[in-house]
């Protein structure tokens, strides 16, 4: 699950790695004050242009890695923009050892900007896809659909003076509000973001502290639940990055 938002989460993209740091891998904690990880989220390898080529999550046994639970494979287009994900997880039936479960498929526009993503699942043959619209060259709007090409959900972004997306609202189909996320920024860097929702959206659902090194690259994400109903868990990543 946390792997699969930060693909699919630009606003994530964008802020993990400032000044173009190669992110080496990403290691999940129980709280922030916890010394041993529970588990490595992503490694990250890369090709010969320095672009990410393959991210996989490691399997365990006696402490030690056997293998990989899954990973995904990048693949870019002759303008250099990423095209396709592909998607494998463990699988002992395949005589890979792995299964295609699913693929992520980028198109755009003649400016370069992000217009479509596919989402396929070969095993299922099924699909679903967001299309991108911006305004004024930001993204504004992403407009989720199903395999029948029926509107499920929307997402409308707001941005503050300075062109930080400072809040995003997702909707219902029928143009009810669900939950918003409310980003924070300090030195032009997203220092914290708290989500809301309920049927007054004021009710605080997590909140969510970044904390960056020297160079501007996220070295710590904190994510803390605040329903005790939540079916997600509080969690830290800590973020490790090549030496240049």
């Amino acid at each position: 699950m946390i792997c699969s938002c930060q693909k699919e989460n630009n606003f994530f993209e964008k802020n993990i790695n400032q000044n173009g740091a190669k992110l080496k891998r990403i290691l999940l904690y129980s709280s922030i004050d916890s010394e041993t990880p529970l588990s490595i989220v992503g490694e990250y390898e890369y090709d010969e242009e320095n672009r990410i080529s393959k991210v996989s999550s490691p399997m365990y046994q006696d402490g030690e890695i056997v293998g990989a639970i899954k990973y995904d494979l990048y693949k870019y287009n002759s303008q250099e923009q990423l095209e396709k994900i592909e998607n494998f997880n463990a699988n002992s039936n395949s005589p890979t050892g792995f299964i295609n479960l699913k693929n992520y498929i980028y198109t755009y526009s003649d400016n370069g900007k992000k217009e479509k993503e596919r989402i396929e699942y070969p095993q299922i043959g099924s699909f679903d896809y967001s299309l991108y619209k911006y305004d004024k060259g930001k993204l504004s709007r992403i407009e989720k659909y199903g395999n029948s090409d029926n509107l499920e959900s929307y997402v409308i972004n707001e941005y503050d003076n300075s062109g930080n997306l400072v809040k995003e609202t997702s909707f219902s189909k029928d143009d009810k509000p669900v939950f918003y996320k409310q980003h924070s920024f300090e030195n032009g860097l997203n220092v914290q973001t708290d989500i809301f929702g309920g049927e007054d959206m004021k009710k605080h659902m997590r909140e969510i502290f970044n904390k960056y090194d020297d160079d501007n690259n996220l070295i710590i994400q904190e994510s803390n639940e605040l329903l005790s109903y939540s079916s997600m868990m509080s969690h830290v990543l800590r973020y490790e990055y090549f030496e240049e």
